[in-house]
Order: C-alpha cells, then structure tokens, then sequence
C-alpha cells in the first residue's frame, strides 16, 4: 500500500488535539472527519466505501489514531458525520431563511466559512480546482436565491 498523504500534517499531534483543531471552525470530530476523508478516498467498483478495510488499517493510514475500527464503528462515524452535515446545513440556512441575520451579514459568513475551508483542505494536503469552488459557490447562491424568492411570496 502507498503512503496515505491526507493526514501527514498532523503527525506529531494527539487525537484530542486534532478534534480541538476542529472544533474551531466545525461541529466535527476528529473521529467524524478521518472517517467521512477516508470513506469519500476509499471506495470499490461499485462506488461504495470499504468500511472494513477502512477500519482495519486505521492505524496505518492515520498517525494520530492507534486501533483499529470495526466495520461498525466506522459505519457510525460516517453516519454521525452526515447527520452533523445536515444538522449544521439546517442551521446555516436557518438563519437567513428565518430572517435572523441580513444578507450582508451571511456574505461575511460565507467569506469567513471559505476561509476555514481552505484551512482544512490544506490540513488534508489537499487543494481545491477554481471551477470546484466555483461550483460550490453556485449552489450557496442557488440555495440563497430560492430563500429569497419564498420570502418575497409571503
């Protein structure tokens, strides 16, 4: 197997350290976040996430963790991570849809949650294309302009 370079970043740092790393900018786990990386970069032919192998070479793969997983406890961190996402996606959109804060205070949001993005792709090693983030952005401002339109009709 080939070096795993996502996490190389955060060699000489704790379990707990990576989940405070975290909790400044996300309602995320470190346990949440390896497994959401590692189930999204490890995928069969049939385009789903190999939980066991996942589990089984945890320790391998990520220098701040030293057990392994199970199956099952992988299945769990990945579900906890998609329930935070929606939880958070909710809260996020909740608060301009509802009114609670203005449209020039969301576009601060949006540029402060760029921000951190960038921080946490460039933890993993990673980088990001021009036209991903510009996908993204789209999709922001596609969900802002349906808001708006269902504001307008009330």
């Amino acid at each position: 197997m080939n070096k795993y370079e996502k996490f190389t970043k955060l060699e000489h740092k704790s379990y707990s350290d990576v989940t405070r790393f975290l909790k400044q900018t996300t309602h995320l786990t470190a346990r949440e976040w390896i497994i959401a990386r590692l189930c999204a970069d490890f995928k069969n032919l049939s385009n789903r996430s190999e939980m066991t192998w996942i589990g089984q070479n945890l320790p391998d793969l990520v220098p701040f963790v030293d057990e392994p997983y199970t199956r099952q406890e992988v299945s769990n961190a990945h579900a906890a991570f998609k329930h935070k996402v929606q939880r958070s996606g909710t809260t996020f959109f909740y608060a301009y849809y509802a009114g609670l804060i203005s449209k020039e205070e969301m576009i601060l949001i949006i540029h402060k949650i760029v921000t951190d993005l960038q921080k946490l792709i460039e933890t993993e090693n990673g980088e990001v294309s021009d036209e991903h983030v510009t996908d993204v952005q789209m999709l922001v401002a596609e969900a802002l302009h349906r808001i708006n339109e269902s504001l307008d009709l009330d």
